[in-house]
């Protein structure tokens, strides 16, 4: 059996004009999206470090996205997995959006990016958009929702896109589908990380609906979404609660 390298992956195309770049499938954890709109790319976090820019760059070239100006990255959240390469954007002169209470951290550096999870360092810069639950961004004739998430981290958001008839929901490391389907937390090595604030997060979205949830790590889901941001409040029950009650599995 020929074994493919890393070069021969293909940019998946998830939905029509939008696009995992980075993740599992080219041998790096985090998830990175682009969003093409009328006249511009809009970017949904953007990895660690040189590896995770290299992928991004060469995967928005297969799909010709490179003749289109990237006007706005988006970020989920402050760890570094998913901001660590928001300084090369920034010195592009993309607007770099990201929740309130994360923003501070990606303009310090400091303890809520996770930089003593990570061998390099973090370059900080600044955030031109400090976004609130329910403000709306109107960019590139795309419209985004800004939620509110805490509990992954302080300034954690989800960002809801309607998308023609679909409801895409970019959910960072809030709730994810697991490498077996099942929802997936993020981890809790946060400072700011706060399990009641989490469980409210997820309490939230459970009441939700959406075509498709794209989180920060594994697989998109692109089924049984609705579901999966419902059961992904059991998993917070289950797992976030103290102490724990027993369930049948």
């Amino acid at each position: 059996m020929m074994k493919l390298l890393r070069s021969d992956y293909l940019t998946m195309q998830i939905i029509k004009d939008i696009y995992l770049l980075t993740g599992q499938a080219y041998g790096v954890s985090s998830n990175a999206y682009a969003v093409k709109g009328e006249d511009a790319i809009v970017l949904i976090d953007c990895g660690t470090g040189s590896e995770d820019l290299g992928l991004i760059e060469r995967n928005l070239a297969v799909w010709g996205l490179d003749q289109y100006p990237v006007s706005h990255l988006l970020l989920t959240h402050s760890h570094f997995d998913h901001s660590g390469n928001a300084h090369v954007f920034s010195k592009r002169g993309v607007q770099l959006v990201a929740g309130c209470g994360d923003a501070e951290g990606v303009e310090t550096g400091d303890e809520r990016v996770l930089y003593y999870s990570y061998q390099q360092d973090f370059v900080p810069c600044p955030v031109d958009q400090k976004v609130k639950d329910g403000e709306m961004l109107e960019i590139a004739g795309l419209r985004f929702e800004v939620l509110h998430t805490p509990g992954h981290s302080r300034g954690s958001v989800v960002y809801r896109l309607q998308l023609r008839d679909q409801v895409i929901m970019f959910t960072g490391d809030t709730v994810m589908p697991g490498p077996n389907g099942q929802p997936k937390l993020g981890v809790t090595v946060a400072e700011d990380f706060n399990a009641e604030d989490y469980l409210q997060s997820l309490k939230r979205l459970s009441r939700m609906e959406a075509d498709a949830v794209l989180g920060g790590h594994f697989q998109p889901c692109l089924k049984n979404a609705t579901f999966l941001l419902r059961r992904g409040y059991r998993t917070g029950l289950i797992q976030l609660r103290s102490p724990s009650i027993p369930t049948l599995q």
